[in-house]
């Protein structure tokens, strides 16, 4: 151990320790230390590592083709499943009733050039909205003197009120 390493050890044991236990740990480490740097472990022989790394390649091998018979047995269902759902929903020959949103609204509106022209609560609604309109413009132009100081509150309320009112029908 070099020196920042040794004074770390020596804090961390000196945390879980008192001092001499901490001094005694430390030198029970460094002692296994140079008795493990006087009796290096063996290396492995070359056969072994070659042993291991062959061992090693055939498990892969195996998991790979384990891995694409799955994928291969579950794209072969997906298939099955998806052709018999063609087959079974495919073909709809049967008439089946549909909404046709012409029908809703009625023929003179639809074929007119005005639809707010010629459909009576939009008429109404926007003649409602313009005149909101016009007297919150000379509210705020002080063209018209306010009844009281309410009166644009008021008034945009009530504008609030038909828009709300047209879009729900």
């Amino acid at each position: 151990m070099r020196g920042p390493a040794r004074e770390n050890l020596t804090e961390l044991l000196k945390r879980f320790m008192d001092d001499s236990a901490a001094r005694a740990a430390q030198a029970d480490i460094e002692e296994a230390e140079r008795v493990l740097e006087a009796h290096p472990a063996p290396a492995p022989s070359p056969e072994t590592l070659l042993t291991v790394r062959s061992l090693m390649v055939a498990a892969a091998t195996r998991r790979r083709r384990r891995i694409h018979v799955f994928r291969a047995a579950v794209a072969a269902a997906a298939a099955v499943v998806l052709t018999v759902l063609a087959a079974r929903y495919g073909d709809t020959s049967i008439d089946q009733p549909g909404v046709n949103i012409a029908s809703i609204i009625p023929a003179a509106v639809w074929e007119s050039r005005d639809i707010v022209a010629d459909d009576l609560d939009l008429v109404y609604f926007t003649s409602q909205i313009r005149q909101i309109e016009t007297q919150m413009r000379d509210i705020e132009t002080e063209d018209v003197a306010p009844r009281n100081s309410d009166v644009l509150d008021d008034l945009e309320v009530e504008l609030i009120a038909i828009e709300t009112e047209f879009w729900k029908g």
